[in-house]
């Protein structure tokens, strides 16, 4: 992680900020008096790995077992550990998130894999935020921003979860449950500004803040 912890996250200039009424953008809120039902969390900088290969062929699959110590993640689902997350996008293609550094992953990736495979790292393109609150907060927010039925999904489970890239705020996402009840979604840099602008609008009525 040397290479991307030095990068600047997306949000870092919405850190500390808050729907309050009664703040001003940037002021400095977090002095016990308020409170917030809603809280966005931007995680620290991580690699992000676009991967493709075929599921169907055995050492493709205890290449990833091997490196991630993580089984292929199926339709609909993603797989984590300590380190390392693994989302289904497709038949074809998964999105690894991982606090080992990118350029490492892939050369360790590559080394154990053969045949007709692709890694192509997007860390420069991506971050990943936290929505985590009031459970009632959170359904709704997901309702205003997305007309995926997140509701019905099961709940995560220890190493595995439900995922789903899907429009949101009319931007996209990759949005996947947690154990603890919360949300995390995966979107592009380029979006990052304006689906904070977004959640802190949308979860307006409940207080809502943005860390860091």
């Amino acid at each position: 992680m040397s290479n991307n912890s030095q990068q600047e996250l997306p949000l870092n200039y919405f850190h500390r900020v808050s729907s309050h009424r009664g703040q001003a953008p940037n002021a400095e809120i977090f002095n016990g008096e308020v409170e917030y039902a809603l809280v966005v969390k931007e995680s620290p900088a991580c690699a992000f790995l676009s991967l493709r290969g075929d599921p169907n062929d055995a050492g493709f699959c205890a290449a990833v077992i091997d490196i991630l110590e993580l089984n292929l993640s199926t339709r609909g689902n993603y797989h984590c550990s300590s380190q390392s997350r693994i989302y289904w996008l497709g038949p074809d293609e998964w999105l690894l998130v991982s606090e080992i550094d990118a350029s490492v992953l892939e050369a360790r990736l590559r080394e154990a894999m053969s045949g007709h495979i692709s890694i192509v790292d997007v860390s420069g393109g991506q971050t990943m935020v936290n929505l985590r609150g009031a459970p009632m907060a959170i359904d709704s927010v997901l309702k205003k921003s997305c007309i995926y039925d997140f509701a019905g999904w099961s709940n995560a489970g220890s190493g595995k979860g439900r995922c789903a890239q899907t429009t949101f705020a009319k931007a996209s996402a990759l949005v996947s449950n947690r154990t603890d009840g919360s949300f995390d979604l995966i979107i592009r840099r380029s979006f990052a500004d304006y689906i904070a602008l977004w959640m802190l609008d949308a979860g307006r009525e409940f207080g809502l803040r943005i860390e860091g």
